[in-house]
């Protein structure tokens, strides 16, 4: 503005108050605008990067959601297990065995670390895979 009231002092413009107030006034709206897109740029681009953590964070809970089902029913098997296993001793003793002598613990002992193992395998292909998206 200053430049402008020095320029029209010395004859190189000649515009009036209003004009040098109106040249100003639309610098300043565009300078004001040019900041406000940024910002607003900068803003949008923390608003995506908060949506696609929240999208991911949403895609893990799922994850553990269905982990968490698959646990509860692999205790409920082993629930049926136990019942089962216990009903069946009964019965062995109501007709004078022992569960012992058909050697199920054994083979449930190898069955149970064969499952083991391929859980093993499982977890080490997950971690693999979450180390790979990451």
């Amino acid at each position: 503005m200053k430049r402008l009231l020095k320029q029209r002092k010395a004859g190189e413009i000649s515009l009036m108050d209003e004009e040098i107030y109106a040249k100003i006034s639309l610098r300043v709206n565009a300078t004001v605008g040019i900041v406000v897109r940024d910002e607003c740029e900068k803003l949008q681009k923390e608003a995506d990067k908060a949506m696609n953590e929240a999208a991911e964070a949403k895609k893990e809970a799922i994850s553990a959601n269905e982990q968490n089902k698959i646990l509860t029913k692999l205790k409920d098997v082993e629930t049926e297990y136990k019942v089962t296993r216990h009903y069946l001793e009964k019965f062995l003793n109501t007709l004078g065995c022992n569960l012992s002598e058909f050697n199920m613990d054994k083979d449930f002992e190898e069955s149970n670390e064969e499952y083991n193992n391929e859980e093993d395998k499982d977890d080490e292909e997950i971690s693999g895979n979450d180390r790979r998206h990451k």
